[in-house]
């Protein structure tokens, strides 16, 4: 059903009407995404371990939004090779777009695609030990390479802990070489621009490409914070700090939940443009993440809480709670962020992405 829409959908935005219409068709994409991102208000899980599902696809349709056709059509004929594409793509498809125009189904998608590793977490046994890659998500602070010279821990009360001097990315050729964000970016980004490898390899790696492109602009992402006794082993990126009924962390990841003006201003603020020639280096984007750490994440009235629990001897931080002036300042971060992954992505996309090879027609003998 959705492969034979897709394929008329892109036949029929070729050039050059592409090129005629292409500010009008994204604005019928953009009403699109403004109904997905209303129904994911409803369907959103209540907990989360990276970006949730608005942000991962809001990044993703930023992405769309910077891209030709040829490339959108590239990313979604190789998407339909996912090994799960039926189960966790078709039959999840929202009742409210199954049946709607095929650049409607176009964000959804993609966006799906973006969230698909965190719904691998869900997965029975067997299919989560083959597709979930936990360590993925995230990088101990104290690892450096290349851009990323400068850690993303925290230490209070305490000295900081030995710099981790990374692998070079050349060195990490297979799938046991990758431990961390940057590596696992080394890894699929390897994958996915290899036209050799198997489609279904691919397909998977794409997935953790736009997820992972997007993770690696969450601040909590790149670090945690440490402390003498009280986060001795440290707070897991903000996730051993309650604030309400949450943490931290997932506080961070949920930041675009209900902020529908930030949405809606990243997504016309992205139109297609040429990004050739660009480079892509995840570990700038690492090194820039932690430089919000202090003072937006752990901001002065956070770390004077951890640093008087941790001198009294508490068993538990008290739980937090965020000025509304943090509030937002978190948003405007997630949304800088999150605009800046799906532009990141579109320039890989541009400048990587292998592209299919034309067809060849024969004229008749």
């Amino acid at each position: 059903m959705t492969r034979s829409i897709l394929a008329n959908f892109f036949r029929l935005t070729q050039p050059p009407s592409c090129a005629q219409s292409f500010l009008a068709r994204h604005n019928v994409f953009l009403r699109a995404l403004t109904l997905c991102l209303g129904i994911m208000q409803i369907l959103l899980p209540s907990s989360a371990a990276a970006w949730d599902e608005t942000g991962h696809r809001l990044s993703a349709s930023v992405t769309l939004r910077y891209l030709d056709f040829d490339t959108q059509r590239e990313l979604l004929t190789l998407l339909q090779e996912h090994p799960r594409y039926q189960q966790d793509f078709v039959r999840q498809m929202p009742a409210e777009l199954v049946d709607a125009p095929p650049e409607r189904q176009l964000g959804w998608l993609l966006g799906q695609a973006a969230y698909w590793p965190d719904i691998a977490r869900g997965f029975n046994d067997s299919e989560r030990e083959k597709y979930s890659r936990p360590s993925w998500h995230y990088i101990d602070g104290a690892w450096l390479r290349d851009s990323a010279n400068v850690q993303g821990n925290i230490y209070v009360n305490r000295p900081p802990a030995p710099e981790i001097q990374g692998a070079d990315s050349s060195a990490i050729t297979s799938e046991r070489d990758a431990d961390n964000i940057v590596t696992a970016l080394d890894y699929n980004t390897r994958v996915l621009a290899d036209d050799e490898a198997e489609p279904a390899q691919r397909a998977v790696a794409l997935c953790w490409v736009l997820h992972l492109m997007g993770d690696i602009h969450q601040p909590l992402h790149s670090g945690s914070l440490y402390s003498a006794e009280l986060f001795a082993t440290g707070d897991r990126g903000g996730n051993a700090i309650r604030v309400g009924e949450s943490n931290l962390h997932s506080v961070w990841d949920r930041a675009m939940r209900g902020a529908d003006k930030q949405s809606r201003n990243l997504l016309y603020a992205a139109t297609y443009e040429d990004l050739s020639g660009r480079e892509s280096d995840w570990t700038l984007w690492l090194a820039e993440s932690r430089k919000f750490l202090i003072p937006s994440v752990y901001n002065d009235a956070l770390l004077d809480a951890i640093a008087n629990a941790d001198r009294i001897g508490a068993e538990r931080l008290p739980n937090q709670s965020l000025s509304d002036d943090y509030v937002a300042e978190m948003i405007s971060i997630a949304s800088d962020r999150l605009g800046l992954a799906g532009l990141r992505l579109a320039i890989w996309f541009q400048n990587e992405l292998p592209a299919e090879a034309p067809s060849i027609t024969r004229d008749p003998d």
